[in-house]
C-alpha cells in the first residue's frame, strides 16, 4: 500500500506538546493504514499529540476522569460533512506521547511503534471498536498489530 492508494482519507496530524519529536508522517501513516484495513468509508480526521496534563483536562471536561490515558478518541460522525473538497469528518484521536513514553519502556518498545498503536487504536475507537471487555480488547489489540506489522508502516518505521 502506498499513499496513493488513501485517496479518499483526509489525516492531519497536530503537534501540541513538547517532551519529544514526533514526526507527523508516523501518526498519518498509523492512522491511514487503519483505515484502509478496515475498509472505512471516506473520511478526514485529525491526530493531535498531547501530554499528561492536556489529557487529564480533556478526561475530565468530557469524561468526568480527572486521570490521565494514553489515547483519547472523540466521534464526529461526519459532523462537518458540508466542507466542499474534503470527505466527512470522522473525529479526533489524541494521543498523549507523555504517555507512550512510559509504556513504550514498559513494553520494552521503540516509543514510535507505541505512538503508532495508540493511534491505530484510537482510530479503531472511531470506527465503532470498543475495549471495555476482554473479547473487544483482544480484537482491538489484534487489528492494532495488523497495522504496526504492515511492511508500509514497518518500513517507515525501520522495524524490519
Amino acid at each position: 500500500m502506498t499513499p496513493a492508494r488513501f485517496p479518499n482519507y483526509e489525516v492531519l496530524v497536530h503537534n501540541h506538546q513538547r517532551l519529544h519529536w514526533v514526526e507527523p508522517e508516523l501518526p498519518r501513516r498509523s492512522a491511514l493504514l487503519t483505515l484502509a484495513l478496515e475498509k472505512a468509508e471516506s473520511c478526514s480526521l485529525a491526530v493531535v499529540l498531547f501530554d499528561d496534563e492536556q489529557t487529564v483536562e480533556l478526561n475530565e471536561r468530557y469524561l468526568d476522569r480527572a486521570e490521565t490515558t494514553d489515547v483519547l478518541a472523540f466521534n464526529l460522525d461526519g459532523d462537518d460533512a458540508g466542507r466542499s473538497g474534503s470527505p466527512p469528518l470522522l473525529g479526533d484521536v489524541f494521543v498523549n506521547v507523555e504517555q507512550a513514553l512510559r509504556q513504550a519502556a514498559d513494553y520494552q518498545l521503540r516509543v514510535e511503534r507505541e505512538i503508532a498503536i495508540l493511534t491505530a487504536h484510537g482510530v479503531l475507537h472511531l470506527l465503532g471498536y470498543d475495549d471495555a471487555d476482554e473479547h473487544g480488547s483482544n480484537e482491538m489489540m489484534a487489528r492494532c498489530s495488523l497495522v504496526v506489522d504492515h511492511e508500509w508502516l514497518t518500513a517507515y518505521l525501520g522495524d524490519r
